[in-house]
C-alpha cells in the first residue's frame, strides 16, 4: 500500500492512497466465487453456476461491495501507518481515482479529512483577569424593593396627553419591505413601555415619542445584517403603528399588604429587606462566579489559539440553535448566529482536554453527584431526577463535562493574574446604569 499525506490546514489532510491489483484482484474473484456456489441461477444446478454467469450479473455489486470494505479497512490502516489514527475527527470524504469497473487492476483513491489541531505548548499561567468587587448597600437593597414596586403596579387608560417615559404603550403594527410583507410582519396588541429600550425591534422605541391613543405613525428602520430574524435583516422595513391605548402605571404603597405578597409571612419590611439582601447576594455570587469564568475561559482561549476543525464548528452551530430556539420559544433564529460562539466552543473543548491530559485533572464521583443532586433541588420530586440522571449515562456524561470544565476554571483562576474592579451591584447584576435614577422615583 502506497500513501502520502498532504497537509492542507493546520486541521485539515489530503491522503493519496494507492492499492495494487495483487491485493484487489483476489478479493474479487473470492468474492464471486462464493457468490457462484451460493446463488440460485435459472438453467444451472446450484453450486454450478459458472463464474462469467456471475460476473455478468453480479460484477457491479461484487466491486461495489468489495470497494466499500477496502476503503474502510485501508484507510483505517493508512491513518495508524501515518500516526492520524487518534487524530482523526469526523467522517473523511473519498474521492476515486480509478474506475471501479477495472478494481481488479488496482484502486487508486484520496482521503480528505479533519485533524484535531495540535497544540504543542499550553500558556496557563498569569491570565490577566478583572474580579468584581461589590457591596450591596441599603440604597441597592432600596432600588430593588422599587423594582417589586414595578412589578406588582397596575395600569389606568390616559386619553388626554402623550405618552411619556414609563407609559405602557399597546399598539397594533404592520411591517413592509419595498411594499411586501414577510412573515411575523404583523402583531396586534404589542406592549411597549416607554423608556426602557427593551422592545424586540431595535429604534421602535424612538420612533414613538409624544404619541397618544388613536394615533397612526409611519416609519421606515433600517435592520442590520446580522439581526436575528434572517427576513428583515440588512433589509429596511416600512411600519404603520396604530396606538390603541396608552397606559400610565401607579405604584403600590410599602404595607403589610405589599409585604405578604411576597411570602413574608409576618408582613415586616425589615423582613423582606433581609430575604431581598439575601436574595442579591446569592445572585451576586452566581453572577460574579459566571463573569470570572468567562473571563478566564476567554483569556486561556486567547493565549492558546489554535484551529477548530469546521465539521465539528457546524456539528456545535447546528446544536446551539436548535437549543436557542427551543430555550426562546423562536423559530426565527438562523445558524450563522451562533457560528462564533461554536467555534470558541470547539475550541475550548479541546485546549480544556489537553490541559486535563497534561495536568492529570480528575473528576470525583462526589462531585458528580453533588452536582446531579444541586440540578435536581429545582425539581419537585429532587430523588426522582437524581435517579433518572444516574440511569441516563448521556446526562451523566454531561454532568462530568460540566463539573470539569468547573474544576479547570477553578485551576486557572488560582494561577490567574487578577485585578480587584471595584462595581455596583447593578451594574454587574443587571448591566444596568440607570438604577440611581429609578431609585429616586
Amino acid at each position: 500500500m502506497q500513501v502520502s499525506v498532504e497537509i492542507t490546514s493546520a486541521v485539515e489532510r489530503r491522503m493519496t492512497i494507492g492499492l495494487p491489483k495483487e491485493l484487489m484482484a483476489p478479493k474479487v474473484q473470492s468474492r464471486l466465487k462464493t457468490m457462484a456456489h451460493q446463488t440460485k441461477v435459472n438453467g444451472f444446478r446450484p453450486g454450478k453456476v459458472p463464474i462469467r454467469v456471475i460476473e455478468q450479473k453480479y460484477g457491479q455489486k461484487v466491486r461495489q461491495e468489495v470497494l466499500g470494505e477496502v476503503l474502510h479497512t485501508s484507510f483505517s490502516d493508512a491513518l495508524t501507518q501515518e500516526n492520524l489514527a487518534l487524530a482523526l475527527v469526523g467522517n473523511p470524504i473519498f474521492d476515486l481515482n480509478s474506475d471501479i469497473k477495472y478494481l481488479e487492476q488496482g484502486l487508486s483513491y484520496t482521503a480528505t479529512f479533519e485533524i484535531r489541531p495540535q497544540i504543542t505548548t499550553l500558556h496557563v499561567d498569569g491570565l490577566a483577569i478583572e474580579k468584581p468587587v461589590v457591596e450591596i448597600t441599603e440604597a441597592d437593597v432600596d432600588t430593588m424593593l422599587y423594582r417589586l414596586r414595578q412589578q406588582r403596579q397596575t395600569w389606568t387608560e390616559v386619553d388626554d396627553r402623550t405618552a411619556t417615559n414609563g407609559d405602557r404603550i399597546i399598539l397594533d403594527f404592520v411591517g413592509t419591505i419595498n411594499g411586501l410583507p414577510f412573515k411575523g410582519n404583523e402583531i396586534k396588541q404589542a406592549s411597549l413601555t416607554l423608556g426602557q429600550n427593551d422592545f424586540i425591534l431595535p429604534g421602535f422605541e424612538e420612533q414613538l415619542r409624544d404619541i397618544k391613543t388613536g394615533d397612526e405613525r409611519e416609519f421606515d428602520l433600517a435592520f442590520p445584517k446580522d439581526h436575528s430574524n434572517a427576513e428583515i435583516a440588512g433589509q429596511t422595513v416600512h411600519f404603520v403603528v396604530n396606538v390603541s391605548k396608552v397606559t400610565t402605571g401607579y405604584l403600590p404603597e410599602i404595607d403589610a399588604e405589599f409585604v405578604k405578597s411576597f411570602g413574608v409571612a409576618n408582613g415586616s419590611l425589615e423582613t423582606l429587606r433581609t430575604e431581598t439582601r439575601q436574595n442579591m447576594e446569592r445572585e451576586l455570587k452566581y453572577v460574579t462566579d459566571i463573569k470570572l469564568k468567562q473571563q478566564i475561559l476567554g483569556a486561556f482561549l486567547k493565549e492558546n489559539p489554535i484551529e477548530a476543525p469546521p465539521s465539528l464548528v457546524e456539528q456545535e452551530t447546528q446544536q446551539l440553535l436548535k437549543t436557542r430556539q427551543q430555550e426562546l420559544q423562536n423559530q426565527n433564529l438562523v445558524a450563522d448566529m451562533f457560528k462564533n460562539e461554536a467555534q470558541n466552543r470547539v475550541k475550548l473543548g479541546f485546549l480544556i482536554g489537553e490541559l486535563v491530559k497534561i495536568h492529570n485533572l480528575k473528576v470525583e464521583q462526589e462531585q458528580i453527584r453533588q452536582m446531579v443532586e444541586r440540578i435536581a433541588f429545582a425539581y419537585k420530586d429532587p430523588e426522582t431526577v437524581v435517579k433518572e440522571y444516574y440511569a441516563d449515562e448521556q446526562r451523566l456524561k454531561e454532568v462530568e463535562s460540566i463539573v470539569l470544565e468547573n474544576q479547570v476554571v477553578l485551576w486557572l483562576l488560582e494561577r490567574a493574574k487578577t485585578t480587584d474592579k471595584p462595581m455596583d451591584f447593578y451594574s454587574l447584576v443587571m448591566g444596568d446604569d440607570s438604577y440611581e435614577t429609578s431609585a429616586k422615583q
